[in-house]
């Protein structure tokens, strides 16, 4: 049934269209049939406080109850559904309902005005890791594109650059760059934001390529200057006009663009540097990468101090006022009351540490599966927190923590349906270790680290996208993350000695076997040779480190920070202390030759 088409219209106009965009950033789009919107309004549901939207959704639930033929409720209830899930996390739990809901608003309209709905379900099943209904949504979409002659949409060539990601989550490195290729070549004149994306996804480039991003890297820079300190706009007026028309009318479709939108750009051209060898053109791409990101972060480092005065209170390392031995203390410290299942894996650290690594070589036994970072621990905190306020009982937390046994679970596809173990990757819980104990005390811990220096470099390359990582854009800010994760760290391991298994990056590199038999043992897990194997282990991936684990191991991004000494000397007085710690623990492992390799930092 098509329902009403007059009504359709009048709804739809007023709907935008989620399009999931590098690590899943939610990007505003516009359905296709409309003509009232403009790209720079703000959809009402999105300037909705969470418990609004979540009113919103009930609203919507009740009309299509009412009106189960309107495809536009349809499509409203799975937006608003889509981008809760992408800007409130909670496990997942949204993403059947948001499924449902667009599947509904499709069958619900004619085929010329699919495409849209088809791009985001792609953009929604790929945060959900369903990747093979991603493609094939996103597969449909392109087809009705073509069909229909709507190749010049943006929402066309968005839907190409999420083929190459979702492409590339599947390690189909080749396919995946002919989409983004594709995507680049759509997107031009068109919508600059996926211009800049798709080129920052690139491995390789052509010389050609390489010479239009300059192109436009400094046009930009001669039209836009000072764009992000207002009092210059008069002089940016005049070097507009100096420039040069034919090249800014080539270039119109970016120069509109605000500074994150920007900074693909100089993120893709320090990647074509880099594999140039240019090392001090790639420096000053990436700095400038990174200042324009930096515009938009909120960072404060001052919210983890708290936290960690928090847990120290909450946790302390000294029993009194608790008596060791009291039921109290055994709660809090020993876990007593909480859920006795020996399945749940916690894989906590620093981004760009190795914790995809270690997640792929748990993964790779036949009795682990890999959930990613999609954890179901952080929506659960707040009713622990309930109880820890005094307002319930403490047999609670045996349920709590069934609770998040069961939902890890249900993210074990069925061709997996002999895993006895579930690995959550969510880093953010080095800071909930205490809370895991208490809920969880069988539970496996890991905490990956990595050179401090090659970690914080590693972080200041990779342009992460999202809510969780404001600090990465600055070296110092990160430097200040890195400190504070590792206070908490120290706490941990003072209170619960033996409890989290700290691995380092260099010990899999140069001795991977020994690291590997460790980390199941700690697991509970016996041995399997499938996990040296892990270079071949074909679950999806959909963090940064994808390249790293489809390959076999390799030494060249030990000490690759040394590569960019000069630059990165403001983090290393921050970390000096912390360096010289990670160089007496691990000398053997820092020492071992480094042989050639792939130029991953």
């Amino acid at each position: 049934m098509q329902g009403n088409m007059s009504e359709q219209s009048g709804v739809m106009r007023r709907i935008p269209l989620l399009l999931s965009h590098q690590l899943l950033r939610p990007l505003l789009l516009l359905c296709m049939l409309t003509s009232a919107w403009t790209q720079n309004q703000t959809p009402y549901h999105q300037a909705l406080s969470f418990s609004q939207q979540e009113q919103a959704a009930t609203r919507l639930r009740g009309q299509i109850a009412d009106s189960p033929d309107n495809p536009n409720l349809h499509l409203e209830l799975a937006t608003i559904l889509h981008g809760l899930d992408q800007l409130h996390p909670n496990g997942g739990r949204r993403i059947p309902e948001a499924e449902r809901a667009y599947r509904e608003a499709i069958r619900l309209t004619t085929p010329q005005q699919r495409m849209g709905l088809y791009t985001n379900l792609g953009a929604l099943l790929m945060g959900s890791d369903h990747i093979d209904d991603c493609l094939a949504a996103l597969k449909q979409a392109l087809a009705l594109a073509l069909e229909y002659r709507q190749t010049d949409s943006y929402l066309y060539a968005g839907a190409l650059f999420n083929l190459g990601k979702a492409l590339g989550m599947q390690g189909k490195a080749e396919e995946a760059s002919k989409a983004y290729g594709q995507a680049i070549e759509a997107s031009r004149g068109v919508h600059g934001s996926t211009y800049n994306k798709a080129l920052a996804s690139l491995k390789k480039f052509t010389p050609h390529q390489v010479a239009e991003m300059e192109e436009a890297a400094s046009l930009l820079k001669q039209l836009q200057g000072s764009q992000d300190a207002p009092q210059e706009g008069k002089k940016r007026k005049r070097r507009s006009r100096s420039a040069d028309k034919e090249l800014q009318q080539k270039w119109a479709f970016l120069t509109e663009l605000d500074a994150v939108d920007r900074s693909w750009l100089h993120f893709a051209l320090f990647s074509a540097y880099q594999s140039l060898k240019q090392w001090d053109k790639a420096w000053g791409s990436l700095a400038e990468a990174n200042r324009l990101q930096k515009l938009t972060s909120d960072y404060a480092p001052e919210n983890d101090a708290a936290l960690i005065n928090i847990m120290q209170q909450v946790f302390p390392r000294q029993p009194a006022p608790l008596q060791a031995g009291s039921e109290a203390y055994d709660i809090l410290m020993n876990g007593v009351a909480g859920y006795p299942d020996p399945s749940p894996i916690f894989v906590v650290g620093m981004p760009r540490s190795g914790s995809t690594l270690v997640e792929h070589i748990l993964s790779s036994h036949p009795l682990a599966h890999g959930a990613g970072e999609d954890t179901a621990f952080a929506p659960l905190i707040p009713r622990l927190l309930r109880l820890l306020d005094g307002k319930g009982q403490f047999q609670e937390l045996r349920e709590i923590g069934k609770q998040y046994v069961q939902d890890m679970r249900l993210k074990v596809p069925p061709s997996r349906s002999n895993a006895t173990h579930v690995v959550d990757k969510m880093l953010r819980n080095a800071w909930n270790v205490g809370y895991i104990s208490m809920l969880l005390p069988q539970a496996c811990i890991i905490q990956v680290v990595r050179h401090p220096m090659d970690t914080a470099l590693s972080c200041y390359v990779q342009p992460f996208e999202g809510r969780g990582t404001p600090w990465a854009w600055d070296l110092q800010d990160i430097a200040s993350e890195m400190l504070l994760l590792d206070e908490i760290s120290q706490h941990w391991q003072n209170i619960f000695p033996g409890r989290v298994l700290v691995m380092p990056y260099e010990r899999i590199v140069v001795d991977l076997e020994s690291a590997a038999r460790q980390m199941l043992s700690h697991c509970g897990l016996p041995w399997n040779d499938d996990v040296l194997q892990f270079h071949q282990n074909q679950r999806t991936v959909q963090t940064a480190s994808l390249a790293q684990v489809r390959q076999k191991l390799y030494r060249s991004s030990i000490g690759k920070w040394k590569q960019y000494s000069e630059h990165v000397q403001v983090a290393a007085d921050k970390l000096q202390a912390l360096v010289q710690r990670y160089e007496r623990d691990y000398s053997a492992y820092l020492q071992m030759p480094v042989t050639s390799g792939k130029d991953e930092l």
